[in-house]
């Protein structure tokens, strides 16, 4: 399984991340400009932005959303077993977009409010997997 993302300690990341983290911080929590952030910490604006989607701090904000695609056959309930699925691990449903059909197959993401999550986001993944007559499910993206 292909899996994007790690959890590293702060202390083994090198020096960038770290700066780009509370740039972003600054930028967002006290209205700083780019500029301002990049000349305060001395690193360039093509190393913050090269980095800025990439890093994240775990707040109240951020790490409480997360998008599932998903890739399954069109058939009456598959929507409902995963809904029923996200909703065993203690999470709210924000959106649903669906796709038109195609050869029998559905697409569609499911964002969810991940803030009451009773397990890690990798687990719920796993057993989104298991649901029956879902082809293909992934994590698009968190918050």
């Amino acid at each position: 399984m292909k899996n994007d993302f790690l959890m590293i300690a702060k202390d083994a990341l090198p020096p960038h991340f770290l700066i780009v983290a509370q740039a972003k911080r600054e930028i967002e929590y006290e209205k700083k400009t780019v500029s301002e952030v990049c000349d305060k910490y001395g690193v360039s604006r093509s190393t913050y932005y090269k980095y800025k989607d990439k890093v994240f701090e775990p707040t109240e904000e951020y790490g409480r959303k997360a998008i599932f695609s998903f890739k399954t056959q069109n058939e009456p309930g598959v929507l409902s077993a995963v809904l029923n699925c996200i909703s065993s691990f203690g999470c709210n449903v924000l959106t649903i977009n669906q796709n038109m059909p195609i050869h029998s197959v559905a697409y569609f993401t499911v964002m969810v409010d991940a803030g009451g999550v009773n397990a890690s986001l990798y687990e719920m993944l796993n057993e989104l997997k298991k649901t029956p007559r879902v082809r293909e499910v992934s994590l698009t993206a968190f918050e």
